[in-house]
Parts: structure tokens; sequence; C-alpha cells
């Protein structure tokens, strides 16, 4: 079985992605290796708001996570579907048309490669509770540079959710929906624990 689990910045997906590997002695796939300094310069770059900076990180975060998708098929839970760099891409290229388009493109290329999950897990929240979270955990490059950046977040979040249901839609993947507002890491564990059983179960 191949589980993925998404959601937008903050949401917890990384640490469900933990909690699931551990109760179902599965694989894990981290979105990116820790200490990719790459990943870390190009994310803080975007932040910054560095000029021209959009496409390369956008297709450094694709080459990635598809490259990591290839490690392992099987019983493995997947930190965030490759779906969700395109989600990131039409917010951060919607100013360049003729990038975004190149950029679409190179993304259903690695869409039609990829082996789908079995089971989509997507994380929802609010916009309290997403700030609430982002303060929480600290990362300078998200904390240092958060409001010139909040109404790109608020942009981000008013359309997650949608977006991954139309691709989930063109691509014919199963997915769920977990509300994590007011939600413990127990209580979202339990609730993704009882979709995947009801999954093995059909």
């Amino acid at each position: 079985m191949k589980i993925a689990v998404g959601g937008m910045i903050a949401s917890g997906k990384t640490t469900l992605v933990k909690n699931l590997s551990q109760s179902l002695n599965f694989d894990q796939l981290d979105e990116f290796k820790q200490g990719d300094e790459v990943f870390n310069t190009l994310l803080e770059w975007l932040y910054k708001g560095y000029e021209d900076v959009e496409m390369l990180l956008q297709v450094y975060f694709l080459h990635k996570h598809y490259k990591t998708q290839l490690e392992k098929a099987n019983d493995v839970i997947v930190d965030r579907h490759i779906i969700e760099h395109w989600l990131f891409a039409q917010e951060n290229l919607k100013e360049k048309p003729q990038v975004l388009n190149f950029y679409n493109g190179l993304f259903h290329q690695y869409m039609n490669q990829v082996i789908q999950p079995d089971i989509y897990l997507i994380l929802d929240m609010d916009f309290d509770t997403f700030e609430s979270r982002i303060m929480q955990r600290g990362r300078p490059q998200e904390i240092d540079n958060y409001e010139q950046n909040k109404d790109y977040f608020k942009a981000l979040l008013k359309s997650y959710k949608e977006k991954l249901i139309a691709q989930c839609t063109i691509y014919d993947i199963p997915y769920v929906i977990i509300d994590v507002n007011n939600q413990t890491e127990k209580e979202t564990l339990h609730k993704a624990l009882s979709h995947i059983d009801a999954l093995k179960t059909d």
C-alpha cells in the first residue's frame, strides 16, 4: 500500500507521516532530506522576495520529489504528494504565464510516471490554526519574513483543498479530507488510521 499525506504548510503532515510510519510499520519517504542546503536556500530566497527564483525553486521541488517517490512504491508513507508542488507553482508563477505553461507541461509528464497512492490524506485547517502552528514551529525563514508573506500564505490556503481535490479527480486518486483544527496529534492519527482501515476492508 502507498499512502500520501498532504496539506498546507504547518498542517502537521510531517508529524502524521512519522506517526503513521511507526503505527503501520511502513517506510517513510520524506519530502526532502534533512539539511538539504539547496532546498533551504531556495526557500529562503523565495520568502525574502528575490527576483527570478520561483521557476528554479519549483523545478527543483518537482524533480526532487519525483526522484524520492521512485525509491519505494509499496508499504510506504509519502510526505506530500507531487500535486502539491504544482499547487505552489500556480501561486508562485501566476505573474509569468509563459513560464507557468512550461511548468505545467513538465508537471504532467512527471505525474504520468509516478505510481499514485492508494489513499491521499489531505489535512485541512483554517488560517488561525495555520498562523498559530507556523509560529509554534519557529522556522527562521518563515518567521523572519512572515509579515511580507502573510498575503501569500492566505492565498495559498484559500484554494489549497479545492485545487488538490480537482487534481485528484483528474488523475483518479482516492482521497479523504481530515480537519485538523483543534485536533491533537493523537486525534489526527486516529482519524487517519480509521480511513486506512476502511480502505483495507473494502
